[in-house]
């Protein structure tokens, strides 16, 4: 009995302990960084909330000429191609139309997932360099063009984004609401 006992308690120490093992053994791409939250905000649309937004940066201070990232985490459903097309639209009218939106069109469409209620994506902005674009710490894909990803992260951090409630959550210059 006393064996039986002995190995109850192994495998509930066990059980309690794999959460840890498996967190500290995740590969996240910004692992190792010195990324912290800038700021959170909601983006909703006529009462219902479509996303969670989060801005990192390092040491939580965002400067666009240094890395930084988003995190979406979704409350609405969107296709692959809802996605690419609502970026390009949101890029073209705060930069102008693109001569190349079906070539950057058909590349978002190849990163980009279709998403449920809960899914996340990152968005990791290196300046200079590019976009790489994530989901469960896995890489879906990368632009190594640095004006286009300067541009991608404009949606949500240039002064004219469609919306500066949420811009200004992101950049910690006002608290997160519940509707944006």
């Amino acid at each position: 009995m006393i064996g039986l006992r002995l190995g109850v308690h192994r495998l509930i120490l066990l059980l309690l302990t794999l959460p840890m093992v498996v967190s500290a053994s995740v590969d996240h791409p910004l692992a190792g960084g010195q990324f912290t939250k800038v700021g959170s905000g909601r983006l909703s649309w006529w009462g219902m909330t479509v996303y969670d937004a989060t801005l990192y940066a390092p040491q939580g201070h965002y400067h666009p000429d240094n890395p930084h990232y988003l995190e979406i985490t979704y409350r609405f459903g969107f296709t692959r191609e809802q996605l690419a097309s609502g970026s390009l639209e949101e890029i073209e009218r705060l930069r102008g139309r693109r001569s190349d939106r079906d070539q950057l069109l058909s590349r978002f469409r190849s990163i980009f997932p279709d998403v449920a209620w809960g899914d996340r994506i990152l968005a990791l902005h290196r300046p200079g360099e590019g976009v790489e674009f994530y989901q469960r710490e896995r890489l879906l894909g990368r632009i190594a063009d640095a004006a286009l990803a300067a541009d991608f992260f404009s949606i949500w951090l240039d002064p004219a984004t469609r919306k500066p409630g949420l811009r200004e959550q992101l950049l910690g210059l006002r608290a997160a609401s519940t509707g944006q």
